[in-house]
């Protein structure tokens, strides 16, 4: 199962307005959505609590775990609907626990690697998964500049031997960036601030959806 488009609208917030706000427009355009889940450990904010959340409803939703140990959040997130996890190669689980567990409840998985950490520290975990999320800001805060290496990170893992990853950017999504990651290789982009900080946010989203769809 994949998203509708390349562009998946994220929800970092800790309230239950806010988190339904975001869900809704996420639904009604995108028919995905990339939520994030954090502990206040792994990075300082908390977002709202899993069994806090409304009703998914949707076809597509991934969840972002900015969490210490992730494996305890698994249940939870597939009970509330979730399709993907997507989970910091920095944080701590054993990787075979964590496949094995995903697979006895059927949740595909995805591992973030943040901009300081070497990209060869992944490698392991391409064997697990093909989907990446190359983190284009220090995870945790929305609105952030993209850090300059993000490009050349998502250019390199596109074109490792022998692999043909699935590559999702998240954080500095923006219109003067989306075109180049799209060049080096990245095939789904997650806009958080630059859709909902927005005073438009359909046609902010409408706008990155025709960048990210340019030939």
């Amino acid at each position: 199962m994949k998203a509708k488009g390349p562009i998946l609208p994220g929800n970092l917030t800790n309230t239950a307005e806010d988190f339904l706000r975001h869900l809704e427009f996420a639904r009604e355009n995108a028919n995905a959505i990339h939520i994030d889940v954090a502990d206040g450990e792994f990075v300082p904010p908390t977002t709202l609590p899993i069994k806090k959340w409304p009703t998914l409803a949707i076809d597509y939703a991934e969840a972002h775990l900015m969490v210490k140990n992730p494996i305890p959040y698994l249940d939870d997130l597939k009970k509330a609907g979730v399709t993907r996890s997507i989970v910091h190669i920095e944080s701590f689980f054993d990787p075979d626990e964590l496949v094995s567990y995903a697979r006895e409840i059927d949740m595909l998985l995805g591992f973030a690697v943040s901009p300081e950490t070497d990209l060869e520290y992944l490698r392991p975990f391409l064997e697990l998964s093909n989907y990446v999320q190359v983190m284009g800001i220090e995870p945790g805060k929305t609105g952030q500049t993209m850090l300059p290496q993000t490009p050349t990170a998502v250019s390199y893992l596109h074109r490792l031997p022998n692999r043909r990853l699935v590559i999702s950017v998240d954080g500095g999504v923006h219109e003067n960036t989306i075109l180049q990651l799209r060049k080096n290789g990245a095939s789904y982009f997650v806009a958080s601030s630059a859709i909902f900080d927005s005073t438009d946010w359909q046609a902010s989203y409408s706008r990155l959806l025709e960048l990210a769809e340019m030939s």
